[in-house]
C-alpha cells in the first residue's frame, strides 16, 4: 500500500503555549514576519516540545487553582471576565486539539508505528481513544460555551445599581 495524500498530515510544527498578551504579540509578530521558517510560531514555542506545551498549560491552571485557594484577590469583576474569557478561548481551541491527537495517532497506526494493543487489537484500541477524544471535544465546546456565557452575563456585574 502506497502513501496517499493526505493534507491534514502535516509534520508537526511547535505551538504557542497560553501565555501573557506580550506572548501573543510575539507570536502575531511572528506570524507577520515573512523571512521565518513554515510553522514558526514564536521564540519561545521554538524552544518548547508539544509535551512542554502541554506541561506548561496544566501548570497554568494549578497555579490559577493556587491562587484562588490562597485567596489571591483579582481586581475586581472586569479582572475576573478576563480570566474567565480567556479559559473560554483556551476550552474553544481544545475540540481541534483532540481532532488532531486523534488524527495523529491513525496516521501512526497507518505508517506501522502501532503494532500492538490491548488483547493484540491495536485497531480496535484507536477507536476506543478516538471516540473518547470526540467526546473530550464535544465537553470542551460545551464548556467553553459555558465560560463565554458566564463572561457575557458576567459584564453586568461592574454596572452601578440604580
Amino acid at each position: 500500500m502506497g502513501p496517499r495524500h493526505q493534507p491534514w498530515r502535516k509534520m508537526p510544527r511547535k505551538v504557542q503555549p497560553y501565555g501573557s498578551g506580550d506572548d501573543t504579540e510575539a507570536a502575531a509578530l511572528a506570524r507577520s514576519r515573512p523571512d521565518l521558517a513554515p510553522g514558526y510560531v514564536n521564540e519561545l514555542a521554538a524552544t518548547m516540545t508539544i509535551g512542554e506545551v502541554a506541561t506548561q498549560a496544566v501548570e497554568a491552571v494549578r497555579a490559577l487553582n493556587q491562587l484562588m485557594a490562597d485567596g489571591e484577590e483579582l481586581a475586581g469583576p472586569g479582572e475576573a471576565r478576563e480570566v474567565v474569557g480567556r479559559l473560554a478561548l483556551m476550552g474553544h481551541q481544545l475540540p481541534e486539539l483532540c481532532e488532531q491527537l486523534a488524527r495523529f495517532l491513525v496516521a501512526q497506526r497507518e505508517d506501522g508505528q502501532i503494532s500492538q494493543g490491548t488483547g493484540g487489537d491495536p485497531d480496535g484500541v484507536l477507536v476506543e481513544v478516538s471516540e473518547a477524544l470526540s467526546a473530550a471535544g464535544r465537553a470542551a465546546d460545551m464548556m467553553a460555551a459555558a465560560l463565554a456565557e458566564a463572561g457575557t452575563k458576567a459584564a453586568g456585574l461592574d454596572l452601578p445599581s440604580r
